[in-house]
């Protein structure tokens, strides 16, 4: 079956971010190299309440591409406002990964880590950090969730 996914795969302020797991369609293993999906949050207090912005990116695998210097790029749009997307590059080599998240056209943050073959999930878990701290974008559209509880 042609993209199904394996389901056996296992500004505001403050920082929250989220680690993805790696891309698993059964018909392209090869891409496994990739996020699944990438998650972008951050809380903030609103009217003496927690609050919490998130934003889900998702892989298109229709912007999968080969640059003319052999990169392996794919873009990830925000769920909620296709203005905004991360553009994901692995190098020729395989040895570095760089995400650039964009506001349609303008360039708004960069992210970038090597990628360690033997010791993946410590590199792959470094660089994901860096891409969450890249956080949501003034204006950004997110799902936004207000909690009753009083901050500490």
């Amino acid at each position: 079956m042609k993209n199904e996914l394996d389901i056996n795969e296992t500004k505001l302020k403050g920082f929250i971010g989220f680690i993805p797991k790696p891309l698993g369609l059964v018909d392209k293993p090869e891409l496994s190299i990739f996020p699944f999906n990438v998650l972008i949050g951050r809380h903030t207090v609103r009217d003496e309440k927690q609050a919490l912005g998130s934003v889900l990116y998702e892989p298109d695998l229709s912007s999968l591409k080969i640059d003319s210097e052999g990169s392996l790029i794919m873009l990830y749009r925000n769920r909620y406002d296709f203005r905004y997307y991360l553009k994901i590059y692995l190098n020729k080599g395989l040895t570095k990964r760089t995400c650039e998240k964009y506001r349609e056209t303008e360039l708004i943050a960069t992210a970038e880590g090597t990628i360690n073959w033997e010791k993946q999930d410590e590199s792959w878990n470094l660089f994901f950090r860096q891409v969450a701290l890249i956080g949501l974008d003034n204006g950004e559209t997110c799902h936004f969730d207000v909690s009753d509880d009083k901050p500490l």
